[in-house]
């Protein structure tokens, strides 16, 4: 089933139970502009949408505009979340799927525009569903284009819940570039748009540039990779066999060496931070040119994440084992350095240590742009 058609009415929106923010009026949602977000506790895009949603919400919810978040979880789990990442407007549950099958839903998070006379106007990931679109909406009734990007895998098959491991390469075909990985305990998610497939290994293999080298002439040729693995299966193990997949495919030789190298050592003695792992949701992490902003990372993920913002070798010494949020300057090393050890008691000093590199070899099988 397809997602309902913009111009036509919308589907009911019926929920199993209100966990916050439930509409005080008896007639619910009718006469009401409604914004409604389908997401999950698991899904690291979904939480990298909630601090723009939340601004979305605090300049134009009203009583005649409402926000609803509604996810296919339990109440307890949603509950849990809430209590350490609060989402403005309503929240509520879904739990037989019914609206989740209302709406042709296939990916998570996803955003609908209905207005007061109950017809959907827009819909798409929240990231384009942007401030200026939505107050040229309420003011003129009017939706604006959304220049939202395009590329030959702009359509992309069901992932039904019997999907359990999901991998497509395409050639990139415009001028779509980015990233998006979302990784919990029970699955992962990797899209990636405009890449070369060395920096796809590289993601992959969940290794920065810095404790990599690359041998031999490369394939420049872009591509978009789309890739999922889901429970039971095991997030590591079928990672890696779609690093198998793409070294088969670009003939790439994959190995690993031992050496000594200069780097920045995190140690922390008295730590000033809030462990969310019992959150159980995944993680997202992201970077602006002055800003990083991590949400329920470990610290060797901010490890890796600082090695490829700096271009230099971390070596994670904390001993911390938990889950926590960040949010850094990252224009001078200085800045993150001092940030570090201020906000978050962790001390950042230079160190020289063993480190094991890792060598993609071009092969004479490698695939060439025709």
């Amino acid at each position: 089933m397809g997602y309902p058609v913009i111009g036509q009415p919308a589907p009911a929106i019926e929920v199993s139970e209100w966990i916050s923010g439930k509409p005080e009026e008896e007639n619910g949602f009718s006469g009401k502009n409604v914004i409604l977000e389908f997401w999950g506790t698991h899904c690291g895009p979904c939480i990298a949408a909630i601090p723009h949603l939340n601004e979305l919400v605090a300049t134009y919810g009203s009583k005649d505009t409402l926000f609803v978040s509604l996810t296919r979880e339990e109440p307890h789990v949603i509950e849990r979340f809430l209590e350490k990442r609060p989402i403005k407007g309503g929240v509520a549950t879904d739990r037989e799927g019914a609206m989740f099958d209302a709406y042709g839903i296939q990916s998570i998070p996803h955003t609908f525009l209905i207005d007061s006379q109950g017809l959907l106007r827009w819909h798409g990931h929240p990231a384009f569903f942007t401030a200026e679109l939505l107050e040229e909406f309420l003011q003129t009734d009017n939706v604006p284009k959304v220049d939202e990007p395009t590329t030959s895998s702009e359509t992309v098959p069901v992932v039904t819940p019997d999907t359990l491991f999901f991998l497509k390469i395409d050639r990139n075909a415009s001028d779509r570039r980015g990233a998006t990985l979302g990784i919990g305990d029970k699955q992962f998610e990797a899209e990636f748009y405009g890449y070369r497939v060395v920096d796809v290994i590289r993601e992959l293999l969940d290794r920065p540039l810095s404790r990599m080298r690359i041998e031999g002439e490369e394939p420049e040729e872009l591509l978009d990779v789309e890739f999922r693995s889901l429970h039971p299966l095991q997030a590591k193990a079928t990672r890696e066999r779609a690093v198998d997949v793409l070294c088969d495919m670009f003939g790439i030789a994959i190995c690993r060496v031992v050496e000594q190298g200069e780097g920045w050592t995190l140690t922390c003695s008295n730590p000033q931070l809030t462990d969310m792992s019992d959150l159980g949701g995944g993680s997202s992490m992201d970077a602006s040119k002055s800003q990083f902003t991590g949400s329920n990372v470990t610290i060797d993920q901010l490890t890796d994440y600082l090695e490829f913002l700096m271009k230099c070798i971390f070596f994670n010494e904390t001993h911390l084992e938990g889950k926590y949020d960040f949010v850094l300057p990252v224009e001078t090393f200085d800045q993150t350095r001092r940030a570090l050890e201020e906000e978050y008691g962790i001390k950042v000093e230079s160190a020289v240590r063993e480190v094991e590199i890792v060598i993609l070899r071009m092969t004479d099988t490698a695939i060439r742009a025709s």
